[in-house]
C-alpha cells in the first residue's frame, strides 16, 4: 500500500484533546471525516460518534500501550498521529527549579511524546503507511530565561522526531514537527498581557495564530501528497536556525 486515498476511512489519534489546540484539532478532523481517537489525563469534552476518548497519562508507558492496542483492535489502523500533549510550566530560573518539575515536564513531553509515537509506528508499519506530527514550541528559538527545562524537553522532541523520521522511512511514514509561535487559551491569558506583549514582539510575525493555521499546516502534512515530507519542523510565526 503506496498512499491512502483521500476517500478511505481514516483514523486519527491525537494526545491531549480536552483542551487547546489539542481539542481543537480534534474537532477539525470529525468536521473532514476522520475517526478520531482522542486522550487526556481527564474525561474528554467532545460529543461526535466517531470520537472515542481514553483517559491516559501518556507517561505510564503501559497504560500508552493497552490504549494503542485497544485502537488498533477498534480499528486495525492508524493513519495519522498528533502527539500535542505536554507541559508547558511557567518561567522559572534553572537554579531554582525543583526536581519534581523537571520530572514531570519531561516524563510527560518526551517520554510521553516518545511512547505514544513509539506504539502508534508500530502499528503503522503493518500497513506501511503513516503519518506522525509532533509538537515542538516556539520556545526553542526564543532561548527565553526561565524556560529551560521546557524548552529543553520540546527540542528533545525534535532531534527524536528526525531520527525516527529515518528509521521509519522504509515503512512509507514521515515524522515530522509543528512549532507553533503563540496560541491564546487560558493558560496563556492567564500570564498577563504584558508578558504576552513581550513575547509577541520577539515573534518574526508578531501577532498570534490561528487554530485555522495550526490545521492548515496539518492538512499539508497529512495529505497524501505530503509523503515526500519528513524530518522537518515548520516553525510558525518565528524564524529559528
Amino acid at each position: 500500500m503506496s498512499e491512502k486515498k483521500q476517500n478511505d476511512r481514516r483514523v486519527i489519534v491525537i494526545t491531549g484533546t480536552s483542551r487547546g489546540i489539542g481539542r481543537g484539532v480534534a474537532e477539525h478532523f470529525l468536521s473532514k471525516g476522520w475517526t478520531v481517537e482522542g486522550c487526556a489525563r481527564g474525561v474528554g469534552a467532545i460529543t461526535d460518534l466517531r470520537y472515542h476518548h481514553t483517559q491516559v497519562n501518556v507517561a505510564d508507558e503501559e497504560a500508552v500501550r493497552s490504549w494503542v492496542r485497544a485502537i488498533k483492535r477498534r480499528h486495525g489502523q492508524i493513519d495519522v498521529l498528533f502527539n500535542n500533549a505536554g507541559l508547558a510550566p511557567a518561567a522559572i530560573a534553572a537554579l531554582l527549579i525543583p526536581g519534581s518539575l523537571i520530572d514531570d515536564v519531561l516524563k510527560t513531553n518526551v517520554m510521553g511524546s516518545f511512547l505514544v509515537t513509539r506504539e502508534a509506528a508500530l502499528v503503522m508499519t503493518t500497513k506501511k503507511y503513516g503519518r506522525i506530527i509532533n509538537v515542538s514550541s516556539m520556545a526553542v528559538g526564543l532561548h527565553e530565561e526561565g524556560t529551560a527545562i521546557y524548552s529543553a524537553s520540546k527540542s528533545a522532541i525534535v532531534e527524536f522526531t528526525r531520527i525516527m523520521a529515518k528509521e521509519l522511512a522504509p515503512f512509507n511514514i514521515t515524522c515530522n514537527v509543528v512549532a507553533p509561535s503563540m496560541f491564546m487559551t487560558t493558560a496563556v491569558e492567564a500570564l498577563g498581557q504584558e508578558v504576552i506583549n513581550r513575547a509577541l514582539s520577539k515573534l518574526t510575525i508578531k501577532r498570534t495564530i490561528t487554530m485555522e493555521e495550526i490545521c492548515h499546516v496539518l492538512d499539508f502534512l497529512v495529505s497524501p501528497l505530503g509523503g515526500i515530507i519528513t524530518g522537518q519542523t515548520i516553525h510558525m510565526g518565528l524564524i529559528s536556525g
